[in-house]
């Protein structure tokens, strides 16, 4: 009895401390700091995508970001397993299924990320219909999403495009300034007719230009003529400057578009030029009052304090 005893006695001790040392682990890797998680860029691979295309992504990946893994899948069902992983880009075939099956079930997965929508460049081969099908599928994450149509881009501008993502880089020749300036425009090929719309930022070449309550949706073939009240900007007898533009580049939600200004005399480069250098004026100004008043409530507040 008392050999069978301390045998139990000595297995429940040895048992005691196996416990021990586990609860011991537990605790530890609770305590322990949180290792980082490691970033993704994935390439979801469809008919669109050749073998030198996804070469080439590759070893721009491995030249210019060693520390971010590039992984390429071969099929949604691959991408949908995938996404539970930290993925910073995604560059997806808009064919990889059939289109509409393609942006739905990115649109699940940006649902369910935790760590944000997953910003997805689609690879397209006809951009008009995937922008179409983007606006009914996912127009909701068109701030974080981006496309580029391999038929017409060369491949450097898809690394830009893939830097863009990463870098948060902007690559405009001039800098464009926050703007929100009501704007009409004419569409050429709609004659006469007038859109209403604001200018979402300005520079001396170009300016992104929003239309309102989504009664045009842009075209890459779009040319404009845009009428800019200037009355509160630069003292001219007119009321509007009238500026030709060319649509550059189409938001992927259709109701944006980057454009560039094109056929400027010398004299409306001048007055643009003018119009430009007020905005920033007027910007700067705004900001110091913001900072005066700031300062103004600052000092109100400790003089109404309580000395002690």
């Amino acid at each position: 009895m008392s050999s069978d005893s301390n045998s139990k006695s000595a297995a429940g001790g040895e048992d005691s401390k196996g416990k021990g040392k586990t609860s011991q682990s537990v605790v530890e890797h609770l305590q322990a700091p949180r290792r980082k998680r490691k970033s993704f860029v994935v390439m979801a691979a469809g008919p669109n995508i050749d073998s030198d295309t996804i070469n080439a992504v590759n070893r721009f990946m491995k030249s210019q970001y060693p520390k971010i893994s590039f992984v390429v899948l071969n099929s949604l069902a691959d991408l949908v397993k995938y996404s539970s992983r930290n993925i910073i880009l995604a560059l997806v075939d808009d064919e990889l299924e059939n289109r509409s099956t393609t942006l739905q079930t990115i649109g699940k997965i940006k649902e369910k990320k935790t760590d944000g929508p997953m910003p997805t460049l689609f690879m397209t081969r006809d951009g008009t219909a995937l922008v179409k099908d983007y606006r009914t599928e996912l127009s909701r994450w068109h701030e974080v999403d981006e496309y580029i149509d391999l038929h017409e881009s060369p491949r450097h501008a898809l690394f830009t495009k893939i830097r863009g993502v990463l870098e948060n880089k902007n690559p405009r020749r001039s800098r464009r300034f926050k703007v929100s300036m009501p704007v009409a425009f004419q569409v050429l090929d709609y004659g006469e007719k007038l859109f209403e719309g604001t200018l979402l930022d300005l520079s001396i070449r170009g300016a992104l230009l929003s239309v309102n309550d989504g009664i045009h949706n842009f075209s890459a073939k779009d040319q404009l003529l845009i009428h800019l009240p200037i009355g509160r900007f630069i003292d001219s007898a007119a009321d509007v400057f009238r500026v030709s533009g060319k649509i550059r580049r189409v938001m992927i939600s259709g109701t944006k578009a980057g454009i560039t200004f094109e056929y400027m005399s010398d004299e409306k480069t001048t007055s643009l030029t003018a119009i430009v250098a007020s905005i920033v004026d007027q910007s700067l100004a705004k900001s110091a009052a913001a900072t005066r008043a700031k300062i103004a409530r600052h000092e109100a507040a400790q003089n109404h304090t309580p000395k002690g």
